[in-house]
C-alpha cells in the first residue's frame, strides 16, 4: 500500500468525495486521471505530490491502485461506486449534501484547495479518453516510463511504477523538497502524531 492510504487516507478520501460531488456522474477512469493530474500539478508547483499515491503505467495512463480499487469498496467511508447502463463505474460521494463534502476539505490549506479546484475545473468537461491522451503526450512521464521499460500491457495493466519525483527533473531545490516531504510522510505513517 502507498503512503496515499497508510498515511494520507483521510485527506485522499475527502478529495475523492469532493471530486465526485463537483463532477456529477464521474466515471472511475476519469477520476483516476483527475487525481493524477492534481498530483502532477502539485509536483510542478511544490516538488511533491498532494496524495502520495503510487502510480502505475497502465495502457490508458497512470493508475493509483487504491483509487482503482474504489470499484471494490476502497474509500467506502467517502465514495461509492455503481455501474451505469453502459457498464461504466460511476463514483458518488457518500455524503449527499455539498456542504458536508466541502466541510471535509477543511483538512486542506486554501493554497491546496486553489490547486485542486484549478485542476478539477480545468478538466471537468473532458472525457476520460481525452484525459488519457493528455497523460500519453510524448513528453509525459507515462510515455517515458512505457518507452524505457518497453512495457507490454497484460489486460491493459502493468506493474511498472511511475516515480513522480522524476517530474522534478534535475531541479535540486525541488528534489530536496520532495525528499523532506517524503521523510515527513514516512514519519506520519509510523506515528499517530500527524
Amino acid at each position: 500500500m502507498s503512503l496515499g492510504v497508510t498515511a494520507n487516507k483521510k485527506k485522499n478520501g475527502a478529495l475523492l468525495a469532493y471530486i465526485a460531488k463537483n463532477i456529477p456522474g464521474i466515471n472511475l477512469r476519469k477520476l483516476l486521471k483527475i487525481v493524477y493530474l492534481i498530483d502532477e500539478r502539485f509536483m510542478e508547483l511544490r516538488g511533491f505530490p498532494l496524495t502520495w499515491f503510487d502510480y502505475y503505467a497502465w495502457s490508458k495512463g497512470p493508475v493509483a491502485l487504491e483509487v482503482y480499487d474504489v470499484k471494490n469498496g476502497a474509500f467506502s467511508e467517502y465514495v461509492t461506486c455503481h455501474k451505469n447502463e453502459e457498464g461504466k463505474n460511476i463514483i458518488d460521494s457518500v455524503l449527499s449534501h455539498k456542504y458536508h463534502v466541502l466541510k471535509q476539505m477543511d483538512i486542506y490549506s486554501p493554497y491546496e484547495m486553489g490547486i485542486i479546484d484549478e485542476v478539477m475545473f480545468k478538466y471537468e468537461n473532458h472525457t476520460a479518453d481525452e484525459l488519457s491522451e493528455l497523460t500519453h503526450a510524448e513528453t509525459s512521464l507515462w510515455s517515458q516510463i512505457v518507452k524505457e521499460n518497453n512495457i507490454q500491457f497484460v489486460d491493459g495493466k502493468s506493474s511498472v511504477l511511475m516515480p513522480l519525483q522524476r517530474l522534478n527533473g534535475g531541479n535540486i531545490d525541488k528534489n530536496e523538497t520532495y525528499e523532506e516531504a517524503l521523510e515527513y510522510m514516512q514519519f506520519c505513517n509510523n506515528t499517530s502524531i500527524c
